[in-house]
């Protein structure tokens, strides 16, 4: 199911939304750390979002799981970028000091919606590109045994 409202996808238990924020000051930790009391939400960079199904996959095992980090969202950077190292991870997708950046929520239906009513307004975010449902798949096997 599609909520035509935020672009929202919505399966029988949990909702995903995606948006791209483009704002007038960089994203700072304080901003960021404030985000997500409820639905997971994390932000990335735009270009660490090859399909938005790697984005939404990568929060799910983060939001299932509670790991391979201790931050969901950093779990969720750890899933997107196929890395082992937090440092690497962030390196390669944190939106800190970006103006431009993804949100993503994900979570239960009510959550989602209590999040992105918080949530700096953005356009929907949805690239399509080559997907491999494997790729992260086999990134979570490899973490979680």
């Amino acid at each position: 199911m599609m909520d035509p409202r935020y672009g929202m996808r919505c399966g029988p238990d949990a909702c995903f939304v995606s948006f791209i924020v483009r704002s007038d000051r960089p994203l700072d930790k304080g901003t960021l750390a404030s985000i997500g009391r409820r639905a997971l939400v994390v932000a990335v960079r735009p270009e660490s979002v090859k399909d938005w199904r790697y984005l939404l996959q990568a929060m799910a095992y983060a939001y299932t799981y509670k790991k391979p980090a201790r931050d969901w969202r950093i779990s969720v950077l750890m899933y997107l970028t196929n890395s082992d190292d937090i440092d690497e991870a962030l390196a390669a997708a944190s939106p800190i000091g970006s103006e431009e950046y993804v949100v993503a929520v994900y979570g239960e239906p009510s959550e989602v919606v209590e999040e992105i009513a918080e949530l700096p307004r953005g356009e929907p975010f949805y690239p399509e590109g080559v997907y491999d449902p494997w790729l992260i798949t086999r990134y979570a096997l490899k973490r979680l045994s």
